[in-house]
């Protein structure tokens, strides 16, 4: 019971002090996202919220190097995590120079806690990664963070969906016998609750670059823990928790690969945008969102009870129920002149004099 109380008490403390810290940062304005031609907000708003954020879970978590002694090791790759981000938000640095910070952070990580050696087969079980595992662990904690920052678009999109998922994170790691890595899940979910009446419904302040990667590394992160400790929370249980992100983010990259357009190049048309250029509110898209994180966290604890043979069903069951809506989004924003159009390829040097 003692060991609860702590908890809670510390939960709170993060939430109180990344709400308080947020005012103050919100109040001054530092850093503002001003509005371009692919923003969702109308008026420059402070992308400092990421620092809230922090400030609100590093403080109690300094408490958990008591029950694991490497913690310091997690907390400090969050933390380069958070300054690659904020780097970013002071001044924009190249996407090569940060996917390259996200390798270094990634690789890290693996050398200091290990990869994924296992994962689920749709009718065959468990099989062992080999010699891949370090290198699939890297791309998922990549591809996450990145993911994780695209939908980072919308008021309240993405804290309400990790403050969700974090929850259940803590509670499958803690039953796994992760329990110092549960406990900063659980922290981590605190410290957004006071960040989100900051940024939603009405946004004062945005998590920025800052925000987005340490919560997007912490949350791979976590998940790889998770499947690493004793009690082996399935690999699949975190992708499953956020599908609704990644399916996103694969069925936006995939469109815009199929006309021609640069899947590296900023732009409008991930699906939760699409929406509101459609004319809905961010409150009814991050509604919409977070109830399919509960939807999609309801079926990662439903597979995680079915034999490794039959988990990858749910991740694909949930982006075959996705298929069609997103299909239906696309064609409507494509009626609306909101897509950019495809790139017709390029013509041939004597065709093309013969156009002119």
């Amino acid at each position: 019971m003692s060991a609860a109380l702590l908890l809670a008490a510390a939960a709170l403390a993060a939430a109180a002090l990344s709400f308080f810290s947020g005012r103050f940062l919100a109040r001054r304005g530092w850093i503002a996202d001003t509005p371009v031609a692919r923003s969702n907000h109308k008026t420059p708003t402070p992308r400092t919220g990421g620092g809230a954020v922090m400030a609100g879970f590093f403080v109690p978590a300094l408490g958990l190097f008591l029950v694991d002694a490497d913690f310091w090791k997690f907390l400090a790759l969050v933390a380069c995590a958070f300054a690659l981000g904020l780097a970013d938000d002071i001044r924009a640095m190249p996407a090569a120079l940060k996917l390259i910070g996200q390798i270094v952070l990634a690789a890290l990580f693996v050398i200091l806690f290990g990869a994924v050696d296992t994962v689920p087969a749709p009718l065959v079980g468990t099989i062992p990664l080999g010699l891949l595992a370090p290198a699939l662990t890297l791309f998922w904690i990549v591809a996450f963070m990145n993911a994780f920052n695209f939908m980072d678009g919308a008021n309240g999109l993405a804290a309400t969906a990790a403050i969700f998922a974090l929850c259940a994170l803590a509670v499958a790691a803690a039953a796994a016998g992760a329990g110092a890595y549960g406990a900063a899940a659980t922290l981590l979910a605190a410290a957004l609750f006071g960040f989100l009446p900051l940024n939603f419904p009405k946004a004062q302040l945005f998590l920025g670059d800052g925000g987005s990667q340490s919560i997007g590394f912490a949350i791979a992160a976590l998940a790889v823990l998770a499947a690493r400790a004793p009690g082996a929370v399935s690999p699949l249980f975190a992708p499953t928790v956020f599908l609704p992100f990644l399916f996103d983010v694969a069925f936006t990259l995939a469109h815009r690969a199929m006309r021609r357009q640069n899947v590296f190049k900023a732009h409008r048309e991930h699906l939760y945008q699409l929406l509101i250029g459609l004319g809905a509110r961010h409150s009814a898209v991050t509604t919409l969102y977070l109830g399919l994180i509960a939807l999609s966290t309801l079926a990662a604890i439903v597979a995680a009870g079915l034999p490794p043979s039959l988990q990858v069903f749910a991740p694909a069951g949930l982006a075959a129920l996705l298929m069609a809506p997103a299909l239906l989004i696309y064609r409507r924003a494509a009626a609306r002149g909101l897509l950019v159009a495809a790139t017709a390829p390029r013509a041939s040097a004597p065709l093309a004099k013969a156009a002119e």
